[in-house]
């Protein structure tokens, strides 16, 4: 007689292609959109969003949303568009960020696919905080970003701007590249950010915002 031995229990689960995860996570996300409740969400875990971002969440100490994350986040998550209103300080920034690393996980956004959001400040220190905001919580996706403003090589810039998938940019920055890189393209565009409009317009950038958004699909 053979000594008892205890079966080894099989783990089927790391037999499954990581796309497959991948859909089936998307899948179970986007059923939950249209069942948000902006009172009952306490916490970012509350809200039905990729593991990916919620890590990213939790390892850059990001715990408990604030009113505009609450009431934006879900809105933007069900693919409408939104004009946010509130104070410095109130969590506008993330509330969009959080919905752009959302967007182009459920697109299933690759480095071939190009540019997939484009986030307009009104001032280099403005897209650099955005920019330091978005490679926290988004360190366990796998998008490339890319912070295009005035000061840097432009050269530099026109050699991996087409390789970008978010790309966080002043206005005068950008229509530099409309304007002087050949082929900067922005067919396959998601989603459109543009971060403090009202000061955008009160810094004297309407006429290049125009341009830029005549440049756009």
């Amino acid at each position: 007689m053979r000594p008892y031995q205890k079966e080894k229990v099989k783990n089927y689960s790391a037999r499954i292609p990581q796309w497959k995860k991948i859909d089936k996570e998307i899948q179970q996300l986007t059923k939950q959109y249209h069942q948000i409740d902006p009172g009952s969400i306490e916490t970012f875990k509350d809200f039905p969003l990729s593991q990916k971002t919620l890590d990213g969440l939790v390892k850059a100490d990001f715990k408990n949303p604030t009113d505009i994350q609450r009431e934006a986040i879900g809105v933007a998550l069900q693919g409408h568009d939104i004009l946010g209103a509130a104070m410095t300080g109130s969590g506008k920034t993330l509330a969009f960020l959080i919905p752009v690393l959302e967007c182009l996980y459920r697109a299933r956004w690759t480095s071939n696919d190009g540019l997939g959001i484009l986030i307009i400040s009104p001032t280099r220190e403005l897209a650099y905080q955005t920019f330091e905001v978005l490679k926290k919580i988004g360190q366990f996706h796998d998008f490339s970003a890319a912070l295009i403003i005035g000061g840097k090589d432009l050269k530099g810039e026109q050699e991996r701007i087409n390789r970008t998938n978010i790309i966080v940019c002043t206005p005068g920055r950008l229509l530099q590249h409309f304007d002087e890189t050949w082929n900067f393209s922005c067919e396959n565009l998601k989603m459109l950010i543009i971060d403090e409009a009202d000061r955008t317009l009160d810094m004297g950038f309407a006429e290049t915002m125009k341009s830029i958004v005549s440049n756009l699909p």
